[in-house]
């Protein structure tokens, strides 16, 4: 059965995905039942501000602060070439605003609301148009 994208983000709303519903999945995920330190980071964290991301990752660790060369290496060997992925739908900054309407982007951050308001660990800049635009300012 194929789908057209339009109809796979309504899918997707209603709680519908072959993988489960996505915020079941994150619920369970933030209840964290067996109390594990857990670090939170967005996409673009690891993206737009990809030094940062890996300092964040690094310091939670526990491991040392990088040198100039070390964290050069890691961004190196962690960046994706986009040029040559261009057959492959790739997660990108920016992409939400582009493939989802504005009532799409405004109906995922309402039900993320709903369904994420007990964990006080989600930040409303995860509910925010900026995140679709890669535009987060990342905390």
């Amino acid at each position: 059965l194929e789908r057209s994208f339009e109809e796979a983000v309504e899918y997707f709303l209603d709680g519908g995905f072959e993988t489960g519903c996505y915020w079941r999945f994150n619920r369970e995920y933030l209840e964290n039942k067996d109390g594990h330190e857990i670090l939170h980071l967005h996409y673009e964290e690891l993206t737009l501000r990809k030094e940062e991301g890996v300092r964040k990752i690094n310091s939670f660790l526990g491991y040392p602060d990088l040198d100039k060369d070390q964290m050069e290496g890691v961004v190196r060997a962690t960046t994706l070439d986009y040029d040559n992925l261009k057959s492959y739908q790739v997660g990108k900054p920016g992409k939400g605003v582009e493939m989802m309407t504005k009532e799409q982007r405004e109906r995922f951050d309402e039900r993320s609301r709903k369904e994420l308001e007990e964990f006080k660990g989600v930040p409303e800049s995860y509910f925010s148009d900026d995140l679709y635009v890669g535009q987060m300012k990342c905390l």
